[in-house]
């Protein structure tokens, strides 16, 4: 491929993502007319009607959807070798994203950040959480984040996703005032407060208590974990938190980690980058603040 052409099906991509010219050529930093006389030659040269154009806009045709899947991953992968390989930016002036459950990002990573912020004010990270564990991983293969923190590990197949463990964290039961339950038949005479039942977490929990015969039937779910601690506070029902979330809440004796008869899951907390795509930037918050 060379490296006029590449360019040219940058631009294609660019345009397919946009879905207008216009808002293309903000993107690229050149003009419309340049974006128009490069789809037209692209389309020359493969022989090809890449767009359909209208009045309401632009949209691929089949061949043009056949290549924007293609070669979208590609070009995104180049695109970022390009700024690995001649990023030169330090910590201190630098710029990340980071793919992080809200849960994890709340009770582990922000305190990272903290730190990071402390000895680097200028600085700049992005936190991108709003997503499903699939969504996230899509994210990191394509190149929207530098890399990231969740417990979902990767399909075995996706051989270019590493991973490395960061964190062992443990699941507790809490309540509003002290109790130590004895025979595990008696969890059935509480109120809970839990996580929705296809969570990884609440499938995790499930599994155990399967074991003994044990469904808990809660009176009231969420996956905010807030929600389940403000609603142990008021008395609402025991609430299953990861224990850090309600570290403050223990220590004070605001809360009570409800004793068990039996060992409940734990799960690691995980970074996930592409080898040999992460910038100088990423690898050093890595090394300084994630510590590994």
């Amino acid at each position: 491929m060379s490296n006029v052409s590449l360019n040219l099906y940058r631009i294609f991509c660019i345009v397919a993502q946009s879905k207008s010219y216009s808002e293309a050529s903000k993107k690229l930093n050149i003009t419309t007319s340049t974006i128009s006389s490069s789809i037209k030659k692209l389309e020359s040269i493969l022989g090809l009607k890449l767009f359909n154009r209208s009045n309401d806009g632009i949209t691929l045709t089949k061949m043009g959807k056949e290549l924007f899947e293609l070669i979208v991953e590609e070009i995104e992968t180049i695109d970022f070798a390009e700024k690995t390989i001649l990023d030169k930016t330090e910590l201190k002036n630098g710029e990340i994203t980071i793919g992080c459950q809200s849960h994890i990002a709340t009770y582990y990573l922000m305190e990272c950040i903290e730190k990071a912020q402390k000895d680097y004010p200028k600085l700049k990270i992005n936190i991108i959480g709003n997503m499903n564990s699939d969504e996230m991983l899509d994210v990191l293969r394509n190149h929207k984040v530098d890399f990231t923190i969740m417990h979902i590990k990767p399909r075995e197949t996706d051989k270019k996703i590493k991973i490395k463990e960061l964190k062992v964290v443990k699941n507790i039961f809490v309540s509003n005032k002290p109790i130590k339950i004895n025979k595990i038949q008696d969890l059935n005479n509480y109120k809970y407060i839990l996580n929705s039942d296809y969570t990884k977490t609440a499938k995790e929990l499930n599994k155990i208590l399967e074991k003994h015969e044990i469904q808990l039937k809660p009176s009231i779910t969420s996956d905010i974990t807030e929600l389940r601690v403000d609603g142990v506070k008021r008395g609402l029902g025991i609430a299953y938190v990861m224990e850090d979330s309600v570290k403050k809440e223990l220590k004070n004796k605001e809360l009570y980690e409800v004793k068990v008869p039996i060992e409940l899951p734990t799960f690691n907390v995980k970074l996930g980058y592409i080898k040999g795509q992460l910038t100088k930037v990423s690898k050093s918050f890595i090394n300084q603040y994630l510590k590994i």
